[in-house]
């Protein structure tokens, strides 16, 4: 995917900037688009965390330990912590904004070795895009979910100019050009609230923002977007490239449970294996959690699962991280009494954290009950592995609807009237996607998109070839 050009001196490569917010979900795309600018194009790589927390989180330090060569990660300062009862989404921004001075810090310093060619932000970190301004440079959003959620950012001030009333009261759904309708209650959780709140108000602020950059790189691909950045809604004269999808490729810091996990699983007969994961911040309920243990005990399927310790409060109760664990902790008190023992031929409980991409990619794993949060998403289609689908928060829900109703790839988990998960419903959708036709039908497709995906990301391929152009562009605007 190079240029045939002989790599300059990295001091002297024309240098990006990436500026991450403290989103754990953010970083690791970002690390492989740097990994990428690094390897294929020939540009030197800086790569910001704009930290949340004092102490770096447990998937942080997985990610650090594992940063790709040539890339160089920092993670600045903490700012004064906002109380944790704030909104996960103002304590990112609170992060991002109180970023800046050391973003323009750091910027002036890499001018004085290397010319700075870009600065590049995720859809928190927009407000960075000052610094870029005053060194002349571009300013380029990396925006790490599905084209369908920018589309909706990009349309919202005019949605929301023409609504009367509520968001969540609305019978009609949002219809984007080229997506699947978006339901009052598979909107992110922000636009469910009063649109009169200042929760609201930030949200539809960082919309706005995702009109003040100079382009945007999109971490998706035509085949499964196809309508992606056609520039054909008039809602945006910006330039839109889908370069995707960049997942982790590299191997994360193996710790005591990777070698574990990975002989289990070689243990599993072909396509047997349910795994289950709700990302890095996704949390349920204990009453939840109890009742997903008794599902998977009814189904009687081979399962590994990756369990966060339940949160009454919050679906995104583990947002920035866990902490590093105590090696004597009851990690698993909080499961049904008997569950783990009784269970313990079929499957395989871990807490907190675990080598997704490995187990993803294992043979054995036959679906993935996922947050379908937009980076397992895009692991599990380049994994040719179908999804059961339980959106938690922020995108989710809407990333679900794109993935079952248009890409035809997951069955979503439907909750009851009081919004809860029964085993029932559980365990019936688990053994659709692992027994019956249809999961053969959506084995078969999700095997299509990764050969697409594959393809995409290759020389010649759309994505790369994307890449290449912003990567020339900005290379360009140096000399």
């Amino acid at each position: 995917m190079g240029h045939g050009r002989e790599p300059s001196p990295a001091s002297a490569r024309p240098h990006v900037l990436l500026l991450c917010s403290p989103c754990m979900g953010h970083l690791i795309p970002f690390a492989e688009l740097a990994r990428r600018l690094v390897a294929d194009h020939d540009l030197g790589a800086t790569l910001l965390f704009a930290a949340a927390t004092d102490t770096p989180s447990e998937q942080y330090a997985s990610v650090a330990a594992s940063v790709p060569d040539g890339v160089n990660l920092v993670a600045l300062p903490a700012p004064p912590a906002l109380p944790t009862t704030a909104p996960v989404r103002e304590r990112a921004t609170h992060a991002a904004v109180s970023s800046v001075p050391h973003v323009r810090e750091i910027a002036r310093s890499l001018t004085s070795t290397a010319p700075l060619a870009a600065l590049v932000v995720d859809m928190v970190s927009v407000p960075a895009r000052d610094v870029a301004t005053e060194l002349g440079v571009p300013c380029y959003m990396f925006f790490t979910s599905p084209w369908m959620l920018l589309s909706l950012f990009l349309h919202l001030p005019e949605i929301d100019a023409g609504l009367v009333g509520e968001y969540r009261d609305a019978t009609e759904p949002i219809r984007l050009p080229g997506c699947v309708p978006i339901h009052a209650h598979e909107l992110p959780g922000s636009m469910l609230v009063d649109r009169g709140s200042d929760a609201f108000g930030s949200f539809l602020s960082m919309a706005k923002d995702a009109s003040r950059v100079d382009g945007i790189l999109v971490n998706t691909f035509s085949a499964l977007e196809p309508v992606v950045g056609d520039g054909t809604d008039g809602v945006t004269e910006l330039p839109v490239h889908a370069v995707g999808p960049l997942v982790w490729t590299r191997p994360a810091g193996v710790n005591r449970d990777h070698s574990r996990v990975i002989r289990w699983l070689d243990q599993q007969p072909h396509g047997s294996v349910v795994y289950l994961s709700f990302g890095s911040g996704g949390t349920l309920t204990l009453r939840q959690t109890a009742e997903l243990a008794l599902a998977l005990e009814t189904t009687r399927r081979r399962f590994l699962w990756v369990v966060n310790k339940p949160d009454e409060d919050t679906a995104s109760g583990a947002f920035f991280g866990t902490r590093q664990r105590e090696e004597d902790d009851d990690e698993l008190g909080f499961l049904p009494r008997g569950f783990v023992e009784r269970t313990s031929e079929l499957g395989l409980v871990l807490p907190s954290w675990a080598p997704q991409t490995a187990i993803l990619a294992h043979a054995s794993v036959g679906c993935f009950v996922t947050h379908c949060g937009w980076n397992s998403s895009l692991e599990s289609i380049l994994n040719g592995v179908p999804m059961v689908a339980w959106p938690l928060y922020a995108e989710q829900k809407m990333n679900g609807a794109m993935l079952e109703v248009q890409a035809e790839v997951a069955v979503r988990v439907h909750a009851d009237a009081d919004g809860f998960f029964t085993k029932e419903e559980i365990a019936g959708v688990i053994r659709r996607v692992m027994d019956e036709e249809e999961g053969a039908d959506m084995r078969k497709r999700v095997g299509e998109f990764r050969h697409k995906a594959e393809q995409a990301l290759t020389e010649g391929g759309s994505s790369a070839i994307a890449l290449a152009h912003v990567a020339d562009k900005w290379r360009c605007s140096c000399t």
